[in-house]
C-alpha cells in the first residue's frame, strides 16, 4: 500500500488532484475537504494516500489529514458502501458532524448526502456506532474544513479575539445542530462560553 505522497501540486479540481514526483503525475481522487486545503498549482503538497484495487479497476484516493483517510477506510468497510460514496459523505459532512450523527443516531443528517438513502444511514449507523469512537483523538485535532460560512465567519472573528485556532475548531466542530442553526454572532458567543468553560 502506499502510504503517502509528496509532490509538486501539478493540476488540482474538486473531485482529483495531480501530484508530480520524480517526473511522475499522480492522479488522485480526493474528497471536497481535501480539495479546499490544497495548495495552488506549483507549491508542495503532501496526502495520505490508499490505493484501492477492484477486478475492473485500480485508484489512488488522497486525504489531507489522517482523520479523512481512517473515516474513507470506515466507510468502504460497510457493505454497500463503495468509495464514490465515502468520498460523497467526506464532501458533505465534516468529521465530526459525521461522528456526532452517528453516535446520536441522526440518519437524517447522514441522508443528506448524495448518493445515500435512508436505509443507507440506518445501516452506516449500525455498523459505525463504535468504530467512529476512535475518531475522538483525531477529531481535536484534525482541521476539518468548516463548510458553512457562517462557521467560517465565526472562525475567523474568534482568532481576531486572540483565541487559539485549536480550540476554536474543535469548539465549532463539537456544536450541537440547534447551535448551528443561529446567526453567527449566536454562534461565536456559545463557542466563547464554551471555550471559557473548559479552559477553567
Amino acid at each position: 500500500m502506499i502510504h503517502h505522497i509528496s509532490g509538486r501540486v501539478f493540476e488540482k479540481n474538486p473531485v482529483y488532484v495531480v501530484l508530480e514526483t520524480s517526473g511522475i503525475g499522480f492522479d488522485i481522487k480526493i474528497p471536497l475537504s481535501t480539495y479546499e486545503v490544497v495548495p495552488k498549482v506549483g507549491d508542495s503538497c503532501s496526502l495520505y494516500t490508499y490505493l484501492h484495487s477492484t477486478q475492473d479497476d485500480t485508484k489512488l484516493f488522497g486525504f489531507s489529514t489522517k482523520a479523512e483517510k481512517e473515516l474513507f477506510l470506515m466507510l468502504i468497510g460497510v457493505s454497500g458502501v463503495g468509495p464514490k460514496i465515502a468520498l460523497s459523505i467526506l464532501s458533505t459532512l465534516t468529521i465530526s458532524t459525521f461522528a456526532k450523527a452517528i453516535q446520536r443516531s441522526d440518519e437524517i443528517t447522514i441522508a443528506k448526502v448524495p448518493g445515500l438513502g435512508k436505509k443507507s444511514a440506518q445501516r452506516l449507523i449500525v455498523e459505525l456506532k463504535d468504530s467512529v469512537l476512535k475518531l475522538t483523538d483525531h477529531i481535536d485535532s484534525a482541521t476539518d474544513t468548516l463548510s458553512d460560512q457562517r462557521l467560517v465567519e465565526a472562525e475567523s472573528a474568534l482568532q481576531s479575539l486572540g483565541f487559539n485556532i485549536k480550540d476554536i475548531r474543535r469548539e465549532l466542530n463539537l456544536l450541537p445542530e440547534d447551535i448551528l442553526s443561529l446567526p453567527t454572532e449566536r454562534i461565536i458567543k456559545e463557542s466563547i462560553k464554551r471555550i471559557y468553560q473548559k479552559s477553567k
